[in-house]
């Protein structure tokens, strides 16, 4: 089979034409299965490949595999643009087709508080306004429900070393405010000076008071199977908390002091 050929596609009755390559660029998933040409497929009266899929997660995906052949480990593609309510099925699809691995491995920031807090770097870094005396939260794009997920968060920034949370989040909560450390669903840990813990919305406290610097790279460790949140410091010492079973979750960072800036860190980075 020739990489340049072209395939016309009829997915849900709307028309579109890609590379062989393109189909294929993933190794191992379902759609290179589908079209290496070992694949009995379905035909419509004017002799395209009839794909009975939803034309608006389908397009999405070929639009990212062709924006995979000219990124880099720098600027990779960009993560395809839904609805808040389409992330949940646009997920479960991408891992019918075999493709979460690629499309959802890569994490980055997302919604986050516009009027405090900016994102840098294609989303990777989040920075709280010049001005203090205004939390600012900022999600995580991706959505998870099952098995571990480890989240690496550098602090670029933390000068009065006071006050920032890092956890998760109940991934489809509309926010209702700034104070995403006192959502219900969120759960996490405030690094700084006050050693908080924070279930579902409410604080106590622990023994991680003064415990993180700038400079810091901390990890927060997303059990969905165990139903387990973890945060592991550079000191070696890690806390734990027990969260709701068979939840999705997003990364929830909340920002409470002037020009304080956190990373995410991918390790092929």
């Amino acid at each position: 089979m020739n990489p340049n050929d072209i395939i016309h596609l009829n997915v849900g009755g709307q028309r579109l034409s890609t590379k062989r390559s393109t189909l294929c660029r993933v190794e191992g998933s379902l759609l290179a299965s589908m079209f290496s040409g070992r694949w009995n497929h379905e035909h419509d009266h004017d002799g395209a490949v009839f794909l009975d899929y939803n034309p608006e997660f389908f397009v999405p995906i070929i639009n990212y595999l062709r924006a995979m052949e000219y990124a880099t480990t720098g600027n990779p593609p960009s993560f395809p643009q839904l609805r808040e309510d389409q992330i949940k099925d646009f997920q479960r699809f991408i891992q019918y087709l075999g493709l979460s691995g690629e499309i959802f491995s890569r994490e980055k920031f997302n919604a986050h508080s516009i009027n405090v807090v900016t994102l840098q770097e294609g989303g990777t870094v989040a920075v709280h306004g010049p001005n203090g005396g205004h939390m600012g939260y900022v999600l995580g794009e991706n959505v998870y429900q099952q098995g571990i997920v480890h989240f690496k968060l550098k602090l670029e920034s933390f000068q009065v070393n006071e006050w920032m949370f890092v956890g998760t989040v109940k991934a489809y909560l509309v926010p209702p405010n700034n104070n995403s450390h006192q959502w219900p669903d969120s759960y996490g840990w405030v690094l700084g000076q006050y050693g908080q813990v924070w279930k579902d919305g409410s604080p106590t406290y622990d023994a991680l008071k003064n415990l993180t610097k700038q400079g810091d790279t901390v990890e927060l460790v997303l059990d969905c199977d165990a139903a387990k949140l973890s945060l592991h410091l550079p000191t070696g010492q890690q806390f734990h908390i027990e969260i709701p079973k068979s939840q999705t979750w997003r990364l929830n960072v909340n920002l409470g002091c002037a020009n304080d800036k956190v990373r995410i860190i991918h390790d092929n980075v």
